[in-house]
């Protein structure tokens, strides 16, 4: 009897410190599991180390506080990790769990089984967006319902996604998730359209119990697109059915989007992914050799993510340089044998500073921001295109060795007027995190156009 009253008081906790709590806090409750209880004692289960950790930093005191209140007696929490196995089926007096139901269903997702949340390897800047997507594939159209990720090229959102969609395939593999891009809902609808046959469409992805989309930028300027998919967002959502966006900005970035649609984006978690740190990018480097049973010197993954630092994706591309390079030639990679391979790689210093023109920065901030390259070129002042023209001034001056005489002599403005544009697009990146996180992802394209 004590042990139900305890489950029920866990329960009711949970639902209040919900509605009290921060986001930030309450996503490591998201993380742990009511085992059993005994007497006054609520023993507790969490997938990892560093579970345990944040949710004892974090929420523990808030949670016995709120357990003691509810239950009027003193509470003590034992939390152990899954993996350890230290309660055991026999502790809690259960019988044996049955296997999961073999999936019965054919699989019309179209997810890369490589993309699992035991791959990716969060560092502070994608702890949260992390966290937040593993809450959400345990717990789908429960927790941070939409969501929205957003960030530069090659940063794991596409990663993300789709170990959303592979852990709720084997964990609840009665569920239909669907996870397309953008360009491809867009060609199904179409198709649709052609062949007389929107029902079937709207049959197709109004049944999903999980809808994944990767690269929601591609919608711009579709109207009738975004229109089914207004539509076909409403009809998941007023079914707790869970849908997730990728993006490669924030939604208030967006042209060519209707508004009632950006609304539906912004309704629940909007995450913002960034560049990993050095630590995570040398966890990443080490984790890719395991993975493909080869060694590699210490010194030359520090070499990698010393120089490497736009994206997880150029990281790989550097590693699977060498790793061919290696197996070709049948010997371990030296620093001053990498160094030689990666040069045309590594080279990011040099290319930002003689290979990228000033031309191509406009370009690339003319095509994020959806406006002409006469426009910032020219006169005309309103705010967006006064935002893109100091960006691009921003940007020529940050990641290029023009001098701003040579940056004014190109966008006609005095001296003054440059450096009054660089230092405040410096200044408002420090607290605009949706400008910083405009600026990190125009950088990282422009970068990557360069090589």
């Amino acid at each position: 009897m004590i042990h139900i009253m305890l489950e029920d008081i866990w329960y009711q906790a949970l639902e209040q410190l919900h509605e009290s709590l921060p986001q930030s806090k309450i996503m490591w409750l998201d993380y742990i599991t009511f085992r059993k209880s005994d007497k006054n004692t609520i023993f507790l289960e969490c997938d990892s180390a560093m579970t345990k950790a944040n949710f004892e930093k974090q929420c523990r005191t808030e949670l016995v506080n709120m357990l003691e209140e509810l239950s009027g007696q003193k509470i003590d929490l034992s939390i152990s990790i899954a993996a350890d196995e230290s309660i055991t089926d026999e502790d809690t007096g259960k019988e044996d769990i049955p296997q999961k139901e073999e999936k019965s269903r054919t699989r019309t997702s179209l997810l890369n089984p490589v993309y699992t949340f035991e791959s990716f390897i969060p560092c502070e800047s994608t702890l949260f967006a992390y966290n937040a997507a593993k809450a959400i594939a345990m717990h789908p159209g429960m927790s941070y319902n939409p969501c929205l990720i957003y960030g530069g090229v090659g940063l794991g959102k596409t990663h993300l996604l789709e170990s959303i969609g592979n852990y709720v395939e084997k964990e609840n593999p009665r569920k239909n998730v669907i996870y397309v891009t953008a360009e491809t809902f867009t060609n199904d609808y179409i198709q649709s359209l052609t062949n007389k046959n929107t029902s079937q469409f709207r049959i197709k992805y109004r049944k999903a119990d999980v809808l994944l989309i990767d690269d929601i930028h591609f919608l711009e300027k579709k109207i009738q697109t975004q229109e089914e998919l207004f539509h076909t967002f409403n009809d998941l959502y007023e079914t707790n059915k869970q849908i997730v966006f990728t993006c490669d900005r924030p939604i208030s970035e967006l042209k060519g989007f209707t508004d009632r649609l950006k609304s539906r984006f912004t309704r629940g978690l909007n995450i913002n992914l960034t560049a990993p740190d050095y630590e995570t990018r040398v966890a990443i480097l080490k984790k890719k050799c395991r993975e493909k049973n080869v060694e590699i010197y210490d010194s030359v993954i520090n070499y990698i993510a010393e120089n490497i630092k736009t994206n997880v994706r150029d990281l790989e591309g550097s590693l699977t340089t060498l790793i061919a390079y290696s197996t070709l030639i049948k010997q371990k990679i030296t620093l001053e044998t990498a160094q030689e391979q990666l040069k045309n790689i590594i080279s990011a210093p040099i290319a930002s500073e003689q290979d990228i023109s000033i031309s191509m920065i406009v370009k690339e901030v003319a095509s994020y921001y959806n406006i002409d390259i006469s426009d910032i070129k020219g006169k005309k002042r309103t705010a967006i295109i006064k935002d893109a023209r100091n960006i691009s001034i921003y940007l020529t001056r940050k990641i290029t060795q023009y001098s701003t005489t040579e940056i004014g002599t190109y966008f006609d403005r005095d001296h003054s007027t440059i450096t009054h544009s660089i230092d405040k697009i410096e200044k408002e990146r420090k607290s605009n995190a949706e400008l910083s996180s405009a600026l990190d992802s125009l950088e990282t394209n422009i970068r990557a156009k360069a090589r």
